[in-house]
């Protein structure tokens, strides 16, 4: 059966007379969802993410709703931002400080305790 645009099926998706599906509810909130993460990480103002979500549930087709979000959806799969990276590099700093004054110890102690 054929569904005009905006009548929603059972399973929730709309599905037009012709051309792409309408996104579903939960497409539309998924994608609003990365906006309002988007926000919560910085990468977004609230001026930005306005328009995002007002063309979000403007959107007419998957692709079209896909194109809007595609951006936020990449960025936030970057595995660490920039903030973990300064943790880690720190991190290394502290580890390889540690190890050298840890061999400069075992160096005087070694030396203290060899027969001369």
């Amino acid at each position: 059966m054929t569904l005009s645009p905006g009548h929603h099926e059972g399973d929730g998706r709309a599905r037009e007379a012709s051309g792409p599906r309408c996104p579903s509810d939960d497409e539309l909130l998924c994608a609003a969802t990365h906006v309002s993460d988007a926000v919560h990480d910085g990468r977004l103002d609230l001026e930005e993410a306005g328009r995002l979500l007002s063309a979000t549930y403007r959107a007419r087709s998957r692709r079209e709703l896909d194109d809007l979000v595609h951006d936020l959806v990449a960025e936030q799969a970057e595995p660490t931002s920039s903030g973990d990276r300064a943790f880690y590099v720190w991190a290394a700093v502290r580890v390889t400080i540690f190890a050298a004054t840890a061999a400069v110890l075992l160096f005087a102690v070694l030396h203290a305790l060899s027969p001369s």
